[in-house]
Order: structure tokens, then C-alpha cells, then sequence
């Protein structure tokens, strides 16, 4: 019987199938290069003295093999020709060696995700320099008139994504999202979406920009560097007091509603803040939106604060939003309110209650101080249709699933109409364009039609960048439906750190797709071995590879290029690093110092 081992199954090189030929091959010319390099070392010591060296071949090489030095090099020192060839092998196997370090980290190894992926990758060459800066040109005829793309700086080529990973550590090029990009991130707290995105995005950005946000990082780091550097104002909505710095400004949400269409949209995002769990936002969810609404937009046209809606909401039987409507010829929509308000009173108080619940930020007093005119009249009110055509910066700021969420969302979404208003008159496309930082998105600035938006903001100049902590949290707020488009009209997509849902990870895999791998096995019996090499298919990156991508790395998929790794850009490793942490730092001390005062005079009223 014969003996036979255990079979073992490496994942093989590049050149796997070949190996032994190839190494039989090699060890030969080793051999030659090996002469070769004394006989060139007898040559060079021939020439500092007066000896002589015989000429290169196999009577040659047999003189050295038998110790003949006598006629290999007549007249030479057989020390020197030592000393030489020790040099020259020395240098030569240097040399060798780091030519196969430089080999094996161009290349990589079979399987790693990052040859696969990276190595070769010209699929997002549109987005990296030269492509990118020219076509950053071509999207910004007017703000960037007369430049060159090879003179661009970085921050006006576009958003940086990150650069793109390469074998053993190195990275390589560096990728934008362009001009005319939408953008969706899918990264876990802590994994780098606000160093490496929100604050860059809001810093480099070359005109108006506006960010949202659960805390007061982003404002904090961003708000003194972008007065600086566009020398416009940094706008800041806290009606939480999330940062203490005070109200500067108010706006009116109801300034620009003229229409049913305009009126029903502000109030989607009233009812889109209802709890998924809660069962009335489907029973009694249309007819609430349909209420807010016809209020809203009565309260518009009698030229009516914020605050007469939540008086009205809480009057079911109130007739002043009737008689506007019917004064101003919304007979329909007067005819609609009267009928929801003579209705039977349990269907009445079921969609009132889903309705106050939906606009609970209209009871919240200081919530209402932002979004009603001063009684002074001094303070600023901030203008949508000017801030998008200007250089001036916009946080919004609310607690996670709070209150005041709504007024976020409606807000975010004026400044977009205004954007697209405006780009109408840049030829199509806002120069420079916006850009739009949503971070915590599905909490904060649940814009009903979101997914609808992000088919044509693009060609409009508006660059949305939604940020999301994973993909079911999107599909709570916008369903299933919504996601699907979203993701289908985002031409760039990221994954950061951080991924747990199986469901993603796996379909991620397989749209990343598969590739062949060398598998080699060895096996011995009857005296003899036996060498063979097989090619399979594998996926490029398993779910749990996904799953472990790094903190401060990202997965991309741009349209129509295969998935590329990235290695991000925080802000901490770029040019404005001391500026902007001296910024946190200032920011954080006038926090504190604000946050210090305003409770001790809650403690000692």
C-alpha cells in the first residue's frame, strides 16, 4: 500500500501552476548569474592591477570550480577578486531584495481583497486626479472660469472620499466625489463619518454649506474656520441649546407656502417624526398630514406665526383657518377641514391627537422662539433663497428623535427648493454648488421624499451627503421601497466601520462579485510526489470580511466602477489640522463656560 500524506490546500500565487518549472528554471540562471557575478569581480580587480582575467564560459568556469586561479585570473590577487565579488553580491542581493518587496506590495497576494479590488482598479479613475479636476472645471463654469484642472487645489476638485487602499499598508490614489454626486454613507458611531466626512465636507466646501447633527462637534469644529475663510456668516439653530450659545436668528417655515403642494410637503415632515411603533401613523397618518396642512397653509395665507397652528390644532371646532381658506379661494381645501371637523368625534380626536402628536414641537415654548417673529424685532431672520446663493454656513442641530426634529428636516428641505430655485437661473446648476451634510438623517431630518430628491439634486448643483448609522435604520423612515431608491439614484456609496446587519454584509459580497483562485496540492505515494493546481471561485469579500473593515475605512461603490477600498481622510491628518483643533478647543471652553452660567441660574433662580 502506499503512503500517502496529507493533502494540504494553501492558497496559491500568481504563478502557482508553474511553481516547480519555474523554480527549476530560476535555479539554473541563479547558477549562471552566480559566475557571472565573480567573473565580473575578477574583471574589475584585473583592472586596478596589472593581472589579467580569462575570458567568460564553461572552460572558464570550469578553472573556477577546480580552484584554478592561476588561469581564471593570471597575475590578479585572488584576495581582491574575494573582496570584490562579497561587495558585488552584497549589493545585488540588496538590491534584489528590495525589488521583491517593491514586486510582492505592487501586486499583493492571491485572495487579499485589496489586490483584488485595488491592483489594476481603473474603473474610478474618473475620480481621481486628472479626470476629477477637469471635470470639476466643466460642472463650475462660472466660479472656476479660466482655471486648470492641474492647478485646482484639492478642496475644489470635490469631496475627498478617501485614498485608495493598496497591499502590505501603502495607498494609493486619491478619490473625490464630483460636483454633480450624491453620496449615502452607512457607518457605526465612532467610525469616522464625522473626522473623516461632516467636518471636512463642511470646511472644504466652496460655497454654501449646511450640516445637521445630534451634538455640536461639527459646529465646533467648522464654524470659526468657515467665517474665516469665506468671510460670511456661520448661521447656528439650536432651540435645544445643545451648544449654549444662544438664538442669533429665527425662521419662518411658512414664509414661502403659497400652495397646497407647498404646505402638504411642510407638513410630511411633521407627520414622518410619529414613532414607527405607534400604530396611528398608519390608521390615522394621511388624514393627520392633511390637517397639519390645511392649517399650515391657512396660517400662511392670514399671515399667521407658527403658534396659531398649535392654538388651532388644539380647538377642533376652531373656524378662523376655514374662513381663510374660503377668502382666499382654497374652496376645496376649506370644504376638507370643515368635513374633518364635523366628523364623528372618536375618528375627530383620533386624527387631531396623531396630528398635535406629529407638531408636538409647536407646544414647546422655546422650541417656538426660532421659528416666530421677535416681539423686539431686531433679530435676523434667516432666507433660504439668499443663503444658497451665498458663502455662508447653516448647523442645525436637534437631539435624536426630539421635538424639535421636524423644524430640522423642514428647514433642510426649504434651503434644497431654494437651491434648485436658484440653479434655474445659473443655467441648471448652482455655482458654486451646496453642499449638504446630513448626518444622523433617518433621526433628525426625516425629509419625506428624500429618495425622490436624490434622483436629480445632483444635476441641480446640491451635493447631499446622508449619513446613516446602518441600512434598516434607513428603511424605518423611508421603507423599503424608499431605500431601494435611494440607493439605486446615490452615485457614490459608502460603508464605513461597523456593519452588523447579515442581510447587507451578504448581499454587499455578492455585489462586489467573485474571482478565480489558484489552490495547489501535494501529495506522495508509491516513492513518488505529486503537484497539482486547481483554479476556484470565491468571493472577493465574505460578509465577515465586510463586517470587519476597519474604523477609518470605507467600502466604495461608485456607479458603474467596481467596489474600491478606501483609507479615509480625517480631518486631523490634513493641512487645517491646528486650525481646527484649536477651534474644538475654543468651542468646547465657550460650551462649557455658557453651560456653567446658564445652570447656576437655574439653580439659584
Amino acid at each position: 500500500m502506499a503512503l500517502q500524506s496529507n493533502k494540504f490546500q494553501p492558497r496559491g500565487g500568481a504563478m502557482a501552476a508553474g511553481t516547480p518549472p519555474l523554480l527549476v528554471v530560476l535555479a539554473l540562471w541563479g547558477v549562471v548569474a552566480l559566475f557571472g557575478v565573480v567573473w565580473v569581480a575578477a574583471w574589475l580587480a584585473a583592472l586596478v592591477t596589472p593581472g589579467e582575467v580569462g575570458s567568460f564560459g564553461a572552460r572558464w568556469v570550469l578553472w573556477l570550480v577546480t580552484g584554478d586561479t592561476g588561469q581564471a585570473w593570471p597575475g590578479t590577487p585572488t584576495l581582491l577578486v574575494v573582496l570584490f565579488t562579497a561587495v558585488m553580491g552584497g549589493g545585488l542581493g540588496y538590491l534584489g531584495y528590495r525589488g521583491f518587496l517593491l514586486v510582492r506590495a505592487r501586486l499583493g497576494s492571491e485572495g487579499d481583497p485589496v489586490t483584488a479590488l485595488n491592483v489594476g482598479n481603473s474603473d474610478v479613475a474618473e475620480l481621481a486626479r486628472p479626470e476629477a479636476a477637469e471635470k470639476a472645471v466643466r460642472l463650475r463654469k462660472h466660479s472656476l472660469r479660466g482655471s486648470q484642472g492641474a492647478s485646482l487645489d484639492n478642496r475644489d476638485v470635490g469631496l475627498t472620499l478617501g485614498d485608495m487602499k493598496l497591499p502590505h499598508g501603502r495607498t494609493g490614489k486619491r478619490l473625490f466625489a464630483s460636483w454633480e454626486d450624491t453620496v449615502l454613507a452607512y457607518m457605526a458611531p465612532r467610525a469616522g463619518k464625522t473626522t473623516a466626512l461632516a467636518i471636512p465636507y463642511v470646511v472644504d466646501a466652496p460655497g454654501p454649506a449646511l450640516a445637521t447633527s445630534n451634538k455640536g462637534d461639527v459646529w465646533a469644529a467648522t464654524a470659526k474656520l468657515r467665517e474665516e475663510r469665506t468671510g460670511e456668516r456661520v448661521w447656528l439653530f439650536d432651540p435645544q441649546s445643545i451648544t449654549h450659545q444662544g438664538q442669533q436668528f429665527w425662521w419662518n417655515p411658512l414664509r414661502n407656502v403659497k400652495t397646497v403642494e407647498d404646505a402638504y410637503r411642510l407638513a410630511s415632515h411633521f407627520v414622518l417624526t410619529i414613532d414607527d411603533e405607534d400604530s396611528k401613523k398608519d390608521m390615522w397618518g394621511p388624514a393627520a398630514k392633511a390637517l397639519i396642512s390645511q392649517l399650515m397653509l391657512a396660517a400662511a395665507l392670514g399671515d399667521e406665526p407658527m403658534e396659531r397652528v398649535a392654538e388651532w390644532l388644539h380647538d377642533a371646532k376652531q373656524p378662523r383657518p376655514i374662513e381663510i381658506l374660503f377668502d382666499h379661494g382654497f374652496i376645496a381645501y376649506a370644504e376638507a377641514l370643515r368635513e374633518t371637523q364635523n366628523i364623528v368625534s372618536e375618528t375627530r380626536d383620533g386624527i387631531y391627537t396623531t396630528a398635535r402628536t406629529a407638531a408636538r414641537c409647536l407646544d414647546d415654548p422655546e422650541i417656538m422662539l426660532w421659528v416666530n417673529p421677535p416681539e423686539d424685532g431686531e433679530m435676523d431672520e434667516f432666507d433660504p433663497r439668499e443663503f444658497v446663493r451665498s458663502k455662508q454656513t447653516l448647523h442645525l442641530l436637534s437631539k435624536s428623535r426630539s421635538a424639535a426634529a421636524p423644524l430640522i428636516a423642514a428647514m433642510t428641505d426649504a434651503i434644497f427648493i431654494a437651491g434648485e430655485e436658484a440653479s434655474e437661473g445659473m443655467g441648471g446648476r448652482l455655482d458654486p454648488p451646496l453642499v449638504a451634510v446630513l448626518d444622523e438623517a433617518a433621526n433628525i431630518c426625516k425629509i419625506a421624499d428624500l429618495p425622490d430628491l436624490y434622483s436629480h439634486l445632483g444635476s441641480r448643483g446640491i451635493v447631499p451627503v446622508t449619513i446613516l448609522q446602518s441600512y434598516r435604520q434607513g428603511v424605518r423612515v423611508w421603507t423599503e421601497n424608499g431605500m431601494e431608491a435611494m440607493w439605486s439614484a446615490a452615485t457614490v456609496k459608502l460603508f464605513g466601520a461597523g456593519l452588523d446587519d447579515h442581510k447587507i454584509v451578504e448581499a454587499l459580497a455578492k455585489l462586489i462579485g467573485q474571482h478565480d483562485v489558484s489552490t495547489t496540492s501535494f501529495s506522495y505515494g508509491d516513492g513518488k510526489g505529486n503537484h497539482s493546481v486547481q483554479l476556484r471561485r470565491q468571493e472577493i469579500m465574505e460578509g465577515a470580511d465586510i463586517r470587519r473593515i476597519g474604523k477609518g475605512e470605507a467600502l466604495l461603490f461608485a456607479t458603474a466602477a467596481q467596489a474600491t477600498l478606501l483609507k479615509m481622510c480625517p480631518w486631523y491628518t490634513g493641512r487645517d489640522a491646528e486650525r481646527i483643533g484649536t477651534a474644538i478647543t475654543e468651542a468646547e471652553k465657550s460650551v462649557t463656560e455658557n453651560a456653567q452660567r446658564r445652570y447656576a441660574r437655574t439653580d439659584n433662580p
